[in-house]
């Protein structure tokens, strides 16, 4: 058996990426033919691909299209409640913009909104919004606005901003919202995750899921789900002089291979590269820009869940998510197919985090004490299940089929599309076992708490008592360092005790590349899924 998990480690491996812990909303990638049977197309005649000669005060020169590719594709470019995942923010923040910002420390910082006042006492945040900005149909950004987009989010049931529970609009630009109970995340809750949409657009949501309409630096003039996303300049911009760029292409290619095949040709100037082994390649190239994350915020924690909450699951037991847990042998994953972009951890944190507890043991591989809770949950001669997948997947969860077959759970794969992914991730659950992306962001009360009691995950948990109590705890810890003893109470629960999530497998750190003429996008710098669209500009002939 040892020769089988061996051969099949040393198989290409194949990971997407969701998360924060999902892919909150995305569309299945149409699979295109080869790079050279010319199935992707080039940016629209009106959208020209070159720069022109004109150039701006510190050297930036104007004009030209940016070409991405990725695997991701989004449900809607415009309607930014139904996109609920961190994958969906290079889409979202070509068009789009929330109150507030990261830089490369970590910290917030402001976007429209220029200051923020926390009363835990009362408990509200007041925000001052940034003058003279308009949405890209005309409409103003102001207070109103933002009270709108607040409660549409509400309506669309977002959890980030249930706490919210009234407003005083003490002027045009400033806005108090009152919060139902102090909540340690709310400020990164309401202030990134709420990207503000026209009120005048939201009359009619179903023609703004096809297009866009925000303050950001473009907007959508074309949706082709799966194919293509194409932006083109925000001429309503609030930033003088920007964006640089006519528009950025947003192209979806899902199978790795062909994706940097177009990529080498030259056919895009970006490339998003969910397989690492591909990844490693390029960079080890040594011709491409490798944009690599600064902030440490938005990593991504790929690992096994099993499902809890169905009747009659054997993962209903602890004892059986605790020997699923035991069989993963996830040093030999990421060491067989991580080319040096993996690490692992046991615990929703990486090493050295604010929120990691040195104190967890986790469940180091340890087969023979993995069938020894087989046999005292009843299972001594195993159960079959299911591993769902998306394509790109195979060869890891194949490898952890065969880890979690030598210990009696039979699991069969299962390869599924993004919307049937997301499906089961939101509301509709899942049967047997599935891929578990999330957010490693320090705070555990938001990113934590949308696998608990927000869009994630959470119908497939059967969640104690005793983990929402200690969750609430950490959202109304008063200060700081007692919501961090908190949350390292939490993991000794969560991961030494319950397995409640299952096995965390590895922190992965897929590459973004890029040809030296990509100027200035920060792409992942401030958060792994974010960049600066308005200072991007191409430096090419």
């Amino acid at each position: 058996m040892r020769k089988i998990i061996l051969a099949i480690l040393s198989l290409l491996f194949m990971v997407v990426l969701a998360a924060c812990g999902n892919n909150g909303g995305e569309q299945a990638s149409a699979t295109p033919a080869p790079a050279d049977a010319g199935a992707t197309p080039t940016p629209a005649a009106e959208a020209p691909a070159d720069p022109t000669n004109e150039t701006a005060p510190g050297g930036q020169r104007y004009g030209g299209v940016l070409r991405f590719v990725s695997h991701l594709s989004v449900s809607s470019p415009g309607y930014t409640p139904e996109l609920t995942g961190n994958a969906a923010l290079p889409f979202i923040t070509l068009a789009y913009e929330s109150l507030l910002t990261f830089d490369a420390s970590g910290n917030f910082v402001p976007l429209l909104a220029t200051d923020w006042v926390v009363d835990a006492s009362e408990p509200s945040i007041t925000w001052t919004l940034r003058q003279g900005v308009y949405f890209s149909d005309g409409e103003p950004f102001n207070a109103e606005a933002v009270r709108t987009n607040i409660l549409e989010y509400q309506n669309f049931g977002r959890g980030e901003v249930a706490n919210v529970a009234d407003f005083e609009i003490i002027d045009n630009y400033t806005i108090k919202m009152i919060l139902g109970q102090w909540d340690s995340s709310m400020l990164e809750s309401i202030g990134f995750f709420v990207f503000y949409m026209s009120p005048l657009a939201l009359q009619d949501t179903d023609s703004l899921r096809q297009t866009s309409a925000g303050t950001g630096p473009f907007q959508v003039v074309e949706f082709n789900p799966g194919v293509r996303v194409l932006y083109e300049r925000n001429e309503n911009h609030w930033r003088e002089g920007r964006p640089f760029l006519d528009g950025v292409a947003m192209y979806t290619i899902e199978e790795p291979t062909t994706r940097a095949f177009a990529f080498e040709a030259g056919e895009f100037d970006m490339v998003f590269m969910n397989n690492l082994v591909v990844g490693q390649q390029l960079i080890d190239s040594g011709l491409y820009v490798l944009h690599e994350n600064q902030s440490g915020v938005g990593l991504v924690g790929v690992g096994l869940i099993p499902n809890s909450a169905m009747p009659g699951s054997p993962f209903a037991d602890v004892r059986v998510r605790q020997a699923m847990s035991y069989a993963l042998n996830e040093h030999a994953l990421a060491q067989m197919f991580g080319r040096g972009l993996l690490t692992t951890t046991n615990q929703w944190a990486a090493p050295g985090a604010i929120t990691f507890n040195p104190n967890v043991s986790g469940f180091p591989y340890n087969p023979d004490r993995s069938r020894e809770l087989m046999a005292e949950a009843g299972f001594a001669d195993g159960f079959d299940t299911n591993i769902y997948t998306v394509v790109g997947n195979v060869d890891l969860i194949t490898a952890a089929a065969h880890m979690l077959t030598e210990v009696g759970i039979r699991a069969q794969i299962v390869q599924i599309d993004d919307p049937t992914q997301t499906s089961h991730m939101g509301t509709g659950g899942w049967e047997g076992i599935m891929m578990h992306f999330h957010a490693l962001s320090p705070n555990l009360g938001l990113y934590m708490g949308r696998h608990l009691d927000g869009a994630f995950y959470v119908n497939g948990l059967d969640i104690p008592d005793e983990v929402m109590d200690l969750l609430q705890r950490i959202r109304t810890a008063p200060t700081e360092d007692e919501r961090v003893v908190l949350e390292h109470q939490m993991q000794t629960l969560i991961y030494d005790e319950l397995a409640l999530f299952g096995q965390p497998v590895f922190i992965s750190r897929e590459p973004v590349l890029s040809y030296p003429h990509v100027r200035d996008s920060n792409f992942g710098t401030y958060h792994l899924f974010t960049w600066t669209p308005h200072e991007m500009w191409l430096d090419r002939d």
